[in-house]
């Protein structure tokens, strides 16, 4: 997308609806420009947690056997201890080939 000098003077409110609005006002004009540029006609789906899978293997990578390294991780991926340990106990089974924990 070019930006162009008359795109100074958008506002979010000028944005053609509340979605775009939204992001104009949380991630900026020009991420809400480069929307509607460059993919007019799409519908986009945001995912609640799209980066799971990258953030449990950063996790298994890191975890050491430690609380400490727990309580790092959970602040680091944004998480809560006791997910952060659910997270490593089902991925410890499926590296022993464990039958799948009970909840």
């Amino acid at each position: 997308m070019d930006y162009k000098p008359w795109m100074d003077l958008i506002k979010p409110e000028d944005m053609p609806n509340d979605d775009l609005r939204f992001i104009a006002e949380s991630a900026g004009i020009k991420s809400a420009l480069a929307l509607i540029f460059c993919s007019p006609g799409l519908t986009v789906s945001i995912p609640k947690n799209p980066f799971r899978e990258i953030k449990e293997k950063y996790i298994m990578s890191q975890y050491d056997g430690r609380k400490y390294t727990v309580n790092r991780l959970a602040i680091e991926c944004d998480l809560s201890q006791r997910y952060v340990y659910k997270i490593i106990k089902k991925n410890l089974h499926k590296k022993h080939n464990l039958p799948k924990p009970e909840k």
